[in-house]
């Protein structure tokens, strides 16, 4: 399974593509009307799409939606690449974490979406629990070290996303969480991988997780809305065989919004859009 494209709803995109381009290093493949796919600018698949709507409007702090989406950057050293691009281009960083399977930056894009750039380590220093849980945390980024990548490296050039920049997971505002989970458990299939009590992490295939989801700031909110700002829908690729094996489950679904041949349209139970495709 893989996560992306993202599209968000964008109140004014000359600012928001200025941002991308110019502060992160993404690139434009194509645009059609109001609707522009991006890239990181040695790529030829577009990883995030935004879609111009000026009525769009601000959505409430406790409405369901986004919380962040993960550019997974290939290694220690692009991230460490990326702190000091991003930086030099005078992007603010909202913080950094350790999360022992992984090292983040985090930062904000002038519409207010949360992104969080991060490199995996290596499988074989995660941690399981004695129920097979990933032992997940945050603890603070030694910046320090991770700058030590760079001894030798890259000279100090203009923001760009290493090429193999893809989007690694969705982090998502739920408004009840044990809903939601049984959503993406029972429906989509997913696994729970770590769960701290206001937090949960699923995925496929035994990564730390594709979706992650929270109620810090939206428990018992507003749904999402397709007239907010913000997230628009986010795209999960599976195989064909699997495609089908979901559609069948969800042939009488009210969370089935409508499917083609190779795509389902689906939406969860807070109103968060899902493409779900097979491999173009």
């Amino acid at each position: 399974m893989k996560i992306g494209p993202v599209s968000l709803r964008v109140r004014n995109p000359n600012l928001m593509l200025e941002f991308y381009e110019k502060d992160l290093g993404f690139k434009v493949l194509r645009s059609e009307g109001n609707t522009y796919a991006l890239a990181p600018r040695d790529e030829t698949q577009p990883i995030l799409i935004l879609k111009n709507d000026a009525k769009a409007e601000v959505a409430p702090r406790d409405a369901a939606g986004l919380f962040h989406f993960a550019l997974l950057v290939p290694d220690r050293r692009s991230l460490a690449d990326v702190y000091v691009s991003v930086g030099n281009a005078g992007v603010i960083f909202d913080g950094f974490g350790d999360h022992l399977v992984s090292e983040a930056l985090y930062l904000t894009d002038p519409e207010g979406n949360g992104i969080e750039i991060y490199s995996d380590r290596p499988r074989s220093e995660w941690k399981f629990d004695e129920g097979g849980q990933v032992k997940m945390a945050t603890e603070p980024l030694d910046i320090d070290s991770l700058l030590k990548e760079r001894l030798g490296g890259l000279t100090n050039g203009p923001p760009s996303m290493p090429a193999g920049t893809r989007i690694g997971h969705v982090h998502l505002k739920v408004t009840n969480l044990e809903r939601s989970i049984a959503f993406y458990q029972g429906m989509l299939g997913l696994n729970l991988m770590s769960f701290w009590g206001s937090a949960a992490f699923l995925s496929v295939g035994g990564y730390h997780h594709h979706v992650g989801m929270n109620t810090w700031e939206s428990l018992d909110g507003d749904p999402m809305r397709q007239d907010y700002a913000g997230l628009e829908y986010f795209t999960i690729t599976i195989p064909e065989e699997n495609l089908r094996h979901l559609s069948y489950g969800l042939a009488d679904s009210p969370f089935l919004q409508g499917q083609t041949p190779d795509q389902l349209f689906i939406s969860d139970p807070d109103g968060i859009e899902i493409t779900i495709k097979t491999p173009s």
